[in-house]
């Protein structure tokens, strides 16, 4: 009996330590396996000027999809896409996965190659259709295929994946999921690029109703669509509803981020324009004043940029004869300015020939020629206008001889179509 517990005994123990060493080994492959490699602590941390070298020695080793795709996510790091490009091609013959067709496509989008980019996002919506994956996750790629045929002016394509987005996201989600109004913007966006500006306000419109009903009835997200909404508004002759898209874009970005924001003075002058465009100069003086002080916090009062404030502001006082004044801002806008500017002067000259200071306009006048009256002109029209009203000037000043000489000029340059009425000052 105890010979054969001692038989038991010594099986036993001859069996666990087989274990224990096939367990040890099985350890050490394991072990041996996960071992990272050099790169990836580099690649990982993003100090791509270590992680660089050492991913081309491991690939010199031994041609790896993680490798290639390790020196490529360098390459695209670094802006080197060109160096990129053929590591995710190499890539994609080793492993055609969704994500690394995907990483291709946006190369060839950027290097550009629209075409190779457009076979790889449909070969991507293949392979996800094939997986058997979730609709949603497809959304993105139908997307960034739209991007792309519009790119390639293929715009009835482009709509299309479009709007299979948007079928997606709704029949999945929902019509009130917060997403869809991204959704929507890229299918609207599609349609000003189209100048189909009725289907794209329709769609501003949706992606306002969309965010109201998941944010809130003041949220910032609703200002640029509401700006998007706008302009096509404009572009469809419907001005009082333009301007209320605007006026509530304002106070939505004036509640959330303050008056003195950079995009707060960017409305301010959308709508100042609108309203100038609709010849209503009274109501537009205001909102370009507000405009003015708004810059002029935001950038100092001695700042260049604000030269284009003042000349906004100075049309809209001289289309109300308040000449003086314009007189004023636009020689302040020409002393903020490097270098002369055209219009301004131009602007400036008409100012200045309405109150009658012929001899003031003079000098401006040269001026805005010596910029424009240049060998091969490139804007003959402007130069004619010019010159005719420079012609004007000189015959008030009691100066026919040389007003004569630019007449004579005159009859060798095109001349431009009678204005409808008399010009006071152009908005810029």
């Amino acid at each position: 009996m105890a010979a054969l517990h001692s038989r038991i005994w010594t099986r036993t123990i001859t069996t666990m330590k087989l274990v224990r060493a096939m367990f040890l080994a099985a350890l050490g492959t394991v072990l041996f396996a996960q071992a990272p490699e050099p790169w990836q602590e580099p690649l990982t941390r993003r100090h791509w000027d270590e992680a660089e070298p050492l991913l081309k020695q491991a690939l010199e080793q031994k041609e790896t999809v993680a490798g290639l795709r390790g020196l490529a996510t360098v390459y695209r790091a670094t802006g080197r896409l060109a160096a990129a490009d053929p590591l995710l091609e190499r890539v994609v013959v080793l492993d055609e996965s969704v994500a690394n067709v995907e990483d291709l496509a946006k190369v060839k989008v950027a290097l550009p190659n629209l075409r190779r980019a457009e076979e790889l996002y449909r070969r991507s919506l293949y392979l996800r259709t094939q997986s058997g994956e979730d609709e949603v996750n497809s959304i993105v790629t139908h997307q960034r295929l739209a991007q792309i045929l519009v790119g390639a002016g293929k715009y009835a394509e482009a709509e299309a994946e479009a709007v299979t987005a948007m079928t997606i996201r709704m029949r999945k989600l929902g019509a009130d999921h917060p997403d869809l109004a991204g959704d929507v913007s890229i299918a609207a966006r599609i349609y000003q690029v189209e100048k189909k500006f009725a289907e794209a306000a329709a769609s501003w419109e949706t992606v306002v109703s969309i965010q109201e009903r998941a944010f809130g009835i003041d949220d910032l997200k609703l200002a640029p669509s509401l700006q998007s909404l706008a302009t096509c508004r404009q572009e469809l002759g419907h001005l009082p509803l333009a301007e209320a898209a605007l006026r509530r874009a304002l106070a939505i970005r004036e509640a959330n981020q303050g008056p003195i924001q950079v995009e707060v003075a960017q409305l301010l002058d959308e709508l100042g324009r609108l309203l100038f465009d609709s010849q209503r100069f009274v109501d537009a003086e205001p909102v370009y004043r507000r405009s003015l002080t708004t810059w002029a916090r935001l950038v100092g009062p001695g700042n260049s940029l604000l030269a284009s404030s003042y000349d906004s502001l100075a049309v809209v006082l001289a289309s109300l004869t308040r000449y003086p004044e314009a007189e004023e801002l636009y020689r302040k806008a020409l002393t903020l300015r490097d270098q002369d500017d055209l219009d301004s002067l131009h602007n400036l000259t008409l100012v200045l020939e309405a109150q009658e200071k012929y001899k003031d306009a003079e000098p401006v006048y040269r001026r805005a020629l010596a910029i424009v009256d240049v060998p091969n002109p490139e804007d003959t029209g402007k130069l004619t206008e010019l010159l005719s009203g420079y012609a004007g000037v000189l015959r008030q000043l009691k100066r026919p001889a040389e007003a004569a000489r630019i007449d004579a000029r005159l009859k060798g340059l095109p001349q431009p179509a009678p204005p409808k009425a008399p010009p006071v000052a152009a908005k810029q």
